[in-house]
């Protein structure tokens, strides 16, 4: 059994990404929420949400078309609704008040400081709708499998082919032409597979890229829980980015900014933040 010790000090100290099986098994939600009813009560017809006819692009060209807003419970009815091979998804959000009364702690991980990119947690719904290639440039993520099948590929940043890859995956040509990665298919990549069922966790650390496949058509619900990285991690990912290895991507608000800021002035790196 994963104790938090060993959670910290082993993996999320050391940015290294591990699967914890059945670590959301015992959230209601795992089963309250294949119910389509009893989930479109909670999500209610108060909040907005956006509905996606396709995978979950990076590019403008790939994710603006076919995009709807609508109401949180019209969008869970019109996903389940959806025929087993079309694909849909509903944009990460934060949920409603009512949805967290089936969400619970974990046993291995008692919580950190607010991350600088995203909500402490957000849930996203999907059928059939993978993501493509991304990476977090901060913040600590346990993307939590509530419902669904996925496989997960990861890839730290710092490996030789990392601005090769950023340009493909930047581009998302490879949707069109496989072929772009014929070049390094013989590289020995240091690669880190996931295969995720219901109830389970995956740990991804900042600065690993990874992409999503859905292995099951039926509909699913992720639960990305975020946290602040260690001091020693956040000024890794500093001097790194000072240095050229990488650029910040996500969603910055300007609070989150001026932590972060504020968190490399601590850390003495502030002329690498500038």
């Amino acid at each position: 059994r994963l104790t938090e010790p060993v959670f910290k000090n082993t993996y999320v100290a050391n940015s290294r990404p591990c699967v914890i099986k059945g670590a959301v098994a015992h959230w209601p939600a795992t089963q309250k929420w294949r119910d389509k009813e009893y989930l479109k009560s909670l999500c209610g017809r108060r909040d907005e949400v956006h509905y996606w006819p396709h995978e979950n692009y990076l590019t403008a060209k790939r994710n603006n078309p076919g995009v709807r807003q609508m109401p949180y419970a019209d969008a869970v009815e019109l996903l389940h609704s959806a025929k087993p091979d079309e694909i849909a998804s509903i944009g990460c959000n934060p949920g409603t008040r009512e949805m967290a009364v089936d969400l619970r702690a974990f046993s291995f991980f008692s919580g950190g400081a607010p991350g600088f990119n995203y909500s402490s947690i957000r849930l996203f719904m999907f059928r059939n709708a993978g993501t493509t290639w991304h990476y977090h440039s901060f913040d600590e993520t346990l993307m939590c499998q509530v419902i669904g099948n996925k496989k997960v590929g990861l890839l730290p940043v710092g490996n030789p082919y990392h601005p090769f890859l950023r340009d493909i995956f930047y581009r998302e040509d490879y949707y069109d032409d496989p072929s772009v990665f014929d070049v390094i298919a013989d590289a020995k990549l240091p690669w880190f597979v996931a295969d995720l069922d219901d109830g389970d966790a995956l740990y991804i650390p900042p600065l690993w890229w990874h992409g999503v496949a859905v292995t099951s058509d039926r509909p699913g619900v992720t639960a990305p829980v975020v946290w602040r990285s260690p001091p020693h991690v956040i000024a890794d990912g500093l001097r790194k980015m000072a240095a050229g290895n990488f650029e910040m991507i996500g969603d910055f608000i300007q609070d989150e900014l001026g932590n972060l800021m504020a968190t490399a002035r601590q850390l003495g790196l502030e002329r690498e933040f500038e």
